[in-house]
């Protein structure tokens, strides 16, 4: 194995390997689709619990990724969301005076950080979906005022229970398929 500056896998190597194994699909689909429900249940139909949608799914994402285990991905996601959840939740507990900005910024860059220091263990954090992930949350805080979808609890439990249940169809038919 070769490895990049951050210890990792190198790119070429870790997309190599993109095709998960059907049952790895199916389960972090599974986990997936859990968690949306749990999501939606708790945070969802509450419009004043929003503020927990960042770090609600980077545990949602922490719960699939953990279902994969070291080599099964979605451990961006989880640590971004996290992070900058992490953030949120600080900011509305505590009420410092800071910058609600820069508050997450400093976040989401901790939680790259943290994403590489993960990655550097072994655990397959891909740079591009630390990078990633910080850019929809960018984008989903920049149009929030704009689109009242991104403001919606249910909206994001949804977008993660369709991910999820492509994820578990399509490891259920591979592993008939397969099997």
């Amino acid at each position: 194995m070769t490895t990049d500056t951050v210890g990792a896998e190198t790119l070429d190597e870790r997309h190599a390997g993109r095709d998960r194994p059907p049952s790895l699909r199916l389960r972090q689909g599974l986990a997936l689709l859990l968690g949306a429900v749990i999501f939606a249940a708790v945070v969802g139909p509450e419009p004043g619990r929003f503020y927990l949608t960042p770090l609600g799914l980077g545990l949602v994402y922490l719960l699939a990724a953990a279902a994969g285990g070291r080599r099964g991905g979605y451990w961006a996601t989880a640590i971004v969301l996290l992070a900058w959840g992490a953030a949120v939740v600080w900011l509305r507990e505590s009420r410092p005076e800071l910058d609600t900005a820069g508050v997450y910024m400093t976040a989401v860059g901790l939680g790259a950080a943290a994403g590489i220091l993960v990655a550097r263990r072994g655990v397959a954090v891909d740079p591009l979906g630390l990078a990633g992930t910080i850019v929809l949350a960018g984008l989903s805080l920049a149009f929030a005022s704009r689109w009242d979808v991104l403001v919606d609890a249910q909206a994001y439990a949804l977008l993660v229970g369709l991910v999820g249940l492509v994820n578990a169809v399509a490891g259920a038919i591979a592993g008939r398929r397969s099997g």
